[in-house]
């Protein structure tokens, strides 16, 4: 092979592998390639909070009363004077409290109670007898409202013996006078009075009225005459305060007021 031939095929070697190159790199495997980063488009998660315990309208015992909640799409962290963060910040429990709706002001309400919380529960201490509202809200790490607003709010009933929305009541009629001069009931409670009639060959009823000119009713008792029991039921004042109760029979001796709380 003369030498003029070796000079023809190492440029055709030459132009092969060059061409060869150039489309790899066109495929996007070449050196020097640059991979472009795929853009992030998943939307952030709003974080949400539902009260658990207790339930929408549910009758408790007086005393500690405890909220549970769930919470999802939010994290905890305790408000140390960091700034706000996405998807963080801690909880406010309300007792009686309106849920404050200003972006730009710490979430503190006018009236009723407030706590700082990073737990999903809290237990209100010596709650009384009586119509409450159990709130929580998701805050900021200033304690502003985080936006849009996440709270939940539930209306329970506080009482010894309360059932759902019931309360039970007993009452005795003995010698010409009641057991008790005082009945507490939740407000709009429905309540139910066993009362019992101990005098014998006497009639006596349970009947309540607004006040102790017993002009308005609130509700009037069938009279019975003793010795006999019998159950009244009738709703409490669904307005807080002191009404009055009293035997229709021996109006004078035998009254009490009923306080709804």
């Amino acid at each position: 092979m003369t030498r003029l031939e070796r000079l023809l095929i190492l440029t055709l070697v030459i132009g092969c592998v060059t061409l060869f190159s150039g489309a790899v790199a066109q495929d996007g495997y070449g050196y020097g390639t640059t991979a472009t980063p795929t853009a992030n488009v998943t939307p952030t998660t709003e974080a949400n909070v539902t009260i658990t315990s207790p339930e929408e309208g549910a009758g408790v015992p007086a005393g500690n009363v405890t909220v549970s909640v769930n919470l999802t799409n939010f994290t905890l962290v305790e408000p140390t004077g960091q700034p706000n963060a996405p998807g963080e910040g801690h909880l406010h429990y309300y007792l009686d409290a309106v849920v404050p709706t200003n972006a730009s002001a710490p979430a503190i309400p006018e009236t009723g109670g407030y706590v700082v919380s990073t737990n999903t529960s809290y237990t209100w201490e010596n709650v009384t007898a009586g119509a409450h509202n159990l709130s929580v809200q998701v805050v900021n790490n200033d304690h502003t409202p985080i936006i849009p607003l996440v709270f939940d709010t539930v209306n329970v009933t506080v009482g010894g013996n309360v059932t759902g929305n019931a309360t039970v009541v007993n009452l005795t009629a003995e010698n010409i006078a009641f057991d008790t001069d005082t009945i507490t009931v939740p407000a709009g409670a429905n309540v139910t009075v066993n009362f019992d009639n101990k005098d014998d060959g006497v009639p006596h009823n349970l009947a309540v009225y607004t006040d102790s000119s017993a002009a308005e009713k609130i509700f009037v008792g069938e009279i019975i005459t003793g010795p006999a029991t019998t159950n009244y039921t009738f709703t409490a004042p669904s307005e807080p305060g002191t009404y009055f109760f009293r035997c229709d029979v021996h109006p004078q001796q035998m009254t009490g007021d009923l306080i709804v709380e």
